[in-house]
């Protein structure tokens, strides 16, 4: 049975803002708003359920517990599966859920640095965990191996989940009468586009912002990604003034058909054409900017035993499988296959290295644009 509660982080937060250097049932709590360089001690077997996937590299050092408290800023329907199908194969191990932006999460952890309340940080990309890296402990999966190689980083510090990629949502009918074949992000410049673009606004939805980084990264003409902003600013001008407040209002608007295309993250178009809408997806040949979600141990937590089997569970094969086929993710592991049609595999994807970029200036700079 779960049950939503509050935490109070602001007496905590005063107790300890100097503590990090950057500073069997499931119960979910809402939280209020917020690498170290150390190899992994040498692994020794676990028990692992049924022994499909999950085997643990748990050290000797930790002991099993009956506990685990997950800090997560995955969206209800990520943690519940992924929750329930550790739950079947670990049905002794009760699961606490906070759950919570990543902000939020990250000044929690900080906030709790001294007395650990958490055992997992899951959610959010690479930037999150190393500007806590003090407060995380590095650990490499059992499954370390299987996952792809270029998001999985030399000090074990995090581990990746699933992969997030930014792709082109169309509907289908009304793509019968535009001339023009959507496979880039040159393809939203065309005359014939104009005024049927769905896109958010930066300020407001992640997706967008994560868009306009990655266009400023592959239509720069010389790889430096402030020359990039022309590009944005013909995209701008061939939105013709429509700009969604959300994320959500993107595909749902090109799929009720008020508009012929637009820009999102991938599992949100997987996910509407295994219901059955007439839609497709489309990826930019310059390339993405691919980025993960992540997760972690938290340094300290009561229950490292069972944060360590529970983060070899996440990129278990079995886990992976689940995770791409029910909630429509991409898999961070390298033999779980694409199970819709239409779906390019990773390795078929053109990958852009993500940049080193400040979302605060890209927020006002789109803006400026916007208003110019």
């Amino acid at each position: 049975m779960k049950r939503i509660t509050g935490v109070v982080l602001a007496a905590a937060m005063a107790l300890s803002m100097t503590a990090c250097g950057n500073s069997g049932s499931s119960t979910a709590t809402q939280a209020p708003s917020t690498a170290a360089q150390t190899k992994a001690p040498e692994a020794s077997a676990a028990p692992a359920g049924d022994g499909k996937e999950a085997e643990t590299g748990a050290p000797s050092g930790y002991e099993p517990t009956k506990s685990l408290t997950l800090y997560t800023s995955a969206s209800t329907s990520e943690y519940e599966l992924i929750v329930g199908l550790f739950k079947e194969k670990y049905p002794d191990i009760e699961v606490d859920i906070v759950s919570a932006g990543t902000g939020e999460l990250s000044s929690k952890i900080s906030a709790e640095a001294a007395n650990p309340q958490g055992d997992v940080l899951m959610g959010g990309g690479a930037s999150t965990y190393t500007k806590i890296a003090d407060c995380l402990e590095p650990y490499r999966s059992a499954n370390a191996d299987s996952l792809v190689a270029e998001f999985v980083p030399d000090d074990s510090l995090y581990t990746p989940c699933y992969l997030n990629v930014n792709a082109f949502i169309l509907n289908n009918e009304l793509m019968k009468d535009i001339p023009v074949t959507v496979d880039s992000w040159a393809s939203f410049l065309d005359p014939a586009l104009k005024g049927q673009i769905a896109f958010a606004d930066p300020s407001a939805a992640g997706s967008a912002l994560e868009e306009v980084i990655n266009m400023l990264t592959a239509m720069s003409p010389d790889g430096k990604v402030e020359n990039g902003w022309e590009f944005v600013e013909q995209f701008i001008a061939n939105l013709d003034g429509k700009i969604a407040a959300g994320s959500s209002d993107v595909y749902k608007s090109v799929v009720a058909g008020e508009y012929a295309v637009g820009m999102t993250n991938e599992d949100k178009v997987i996910n509407y054409i295994q219901q059955g809408a007439d839609i497709s997806v489309a990826y930019p040949k310059e390339g993405i900017t691919l980025r993960t979600s992540n997760i972690a141990m938290i340094k300290g937590g009561a229950n490292g035993y069972n944060a360590q089997l529970f983060i070899d569970f996440v990129t278990s094969k079995e886990c992976q499988t689940a995770m791409e086929s029910d909630i429509c993710v991409r898999p961070a592991r390298t033999d779980v296959p694409m199970t819709t049609e239409g779906r390019l595999s990773t390795a078929e994807l053109t990958s852009l290295p993500y940049p080193a970029v400040d979302s605060g200036e890209v927020k006002t700079k789109f803006q400026d644009l916007v208003t110019k």
